[in-house]
């Protein structure tokens, strides 16, 4: 994560040299990501740069860990609902909030394929427990299920990031309903 003196920034100059950071990871790839070339699109001088970073992979958690937020921003936390109805209503209501801020900040594809592990999991959690609540997944499978539903999302993540708009959230929903199967 970034140094001290880079938490000292103020919140817009730490946004606009991480944007900087995001479309480049975006244009060249994880391998091709020059920390150098980033400070000067940012206006920063080489050894700024590295007062706020502790290196390209630093720098890579800085950028990875401001799209999950953004991500998270768009998606918003998970509102139980109080029937299946209103539960898949809400879900295709994420998937479109999460759809419309990939369309609107495309760059942040690139840094979320190269995110491990979860960034979202209080949201599955909270997801899958109302999905539990309804009586929407099967007791005798919940724990497989659970694990199962972590999965398929981040499959589905995995997929749309490199094919935007290959997985329609109906489908998503019919492989979701099909797994808990109640």
């Amino acid at each position: 994560m970034p140094l001290p003196r880079f938490h000292r920034l103020p919140p817009d100059e730490q946004a606009r040299i991480l944007a900087v950071a995001t479309r480049h990871l975006s244009a060249r790839g994880l391998a091709g990501m020059s920390v150098n070339e980033i400070a000067d699109y940012a206006g920063l001088s080489r050894s700024a740069i590295y007062n706020y970073f502790d290196g390209k992979g630093d720098l890579v958690d800085a950028v990875r860990a401001a799209a999950v937020r953004e991500v998270a921003a768009a998606l918003g936390d998970w509102t139980t609902q109080p029937d299946p109805e209103a539960f898949w209503a809400e879900f295709r209501a994420g998937a479109q909030r999460l759809s419309a801020c990939l369309a609107g900040a495309p760059e942040l594809r690139q840094a979320l394929a190269t995110v491990t592990g979860g960034g979202l999991d209080d949201w599955v959690d909270a997801f899958f427990a109302n999905a539990c609540a309804l009586g929407l997944v099967s007791p005798q499978r919940r724990r497989l299920a659970r694990v199962a539903t972590g999965a398929i999302l981040a499959a589905t993540d995995t997929v749309e990031l490199a094919e935007p708009g290959s997985v329609s959230t109906a489908d998503l929903e019919a492989v979701l309903r099909a797994v808990w199967r109640a």
